[in-house]
């Protein structure tokens, strides 16, 4: 019974003391938000996103993440993209894993690779070039970090074409 006890306040103790990190990720401050596109081109949506109309912010904290060797806390991340059309999924895309320090970070639309997905569903041809097809579409945007315990809140966009 001794051992048992003592055993249990050894693993909470360690538990305590285990990398941790806590984030989100949001588009123009929200993790839900519909967005009016001007056009059904992946292109004018593209220089939306490039023009900070809709500014994508990745922040996140960490908790006894270990130093690099500049002495430096740096976390990986692998970064998904997942496109549903009228509620069925056309497209996920999985990036290799990136390293980020701590806090805040403005994220370029590239990071995430929907504007791709959104543009080829079709063979478009010199006059109708990233043209997305009519539909509603919902964008999520996930980030998972590798080999540390927490979790990462996702964002999803919403697209009416």
């Amino acid at each position: 019974m001794k051992k048992s006890i003592i055993l249990i306040i050894l693993l909470s103790s360690i538990s305590g003391f285990s990398q941790l990190v806590q984030g989100e990720i949001k588009v123009k401050e929200q993790s839900k938000i519909e967005i009016a596109a001007k056009s059904n081109k992946a292109v004018n949506l593209y220089a939306d996103f490039r023009e900070n109309k809709y500014p994508i912010q990745f922040t996140f904290t960490g908790n006894s993440i270990a130093l690099n060797s500049d002495k430096k806390m740096v976390v990986q991340f692998v970064f998904t993209t997942t496109v549903k059309k009228d509620g069925k999924i056309i497209g996920t895309i999985k990036r290799n894993p990136i390293p980020f320090f701590p806090g805040d970070m403005l994220m370029p639309v590239e990071t995430f690779d929907f504007i791709s997905i959104l543009s080829n569903q079709q063979t478009n041809s010199e006059e109708t070039i990233s043209e997305i097809p009519k539909g509603n579409y919902e964008i999520l945007l996930e980030v998972k970090p590798v080999g540390i315990k927490g979790e990462i809140a996702s964002a999803r966009l919403y697209l009416k074409i």
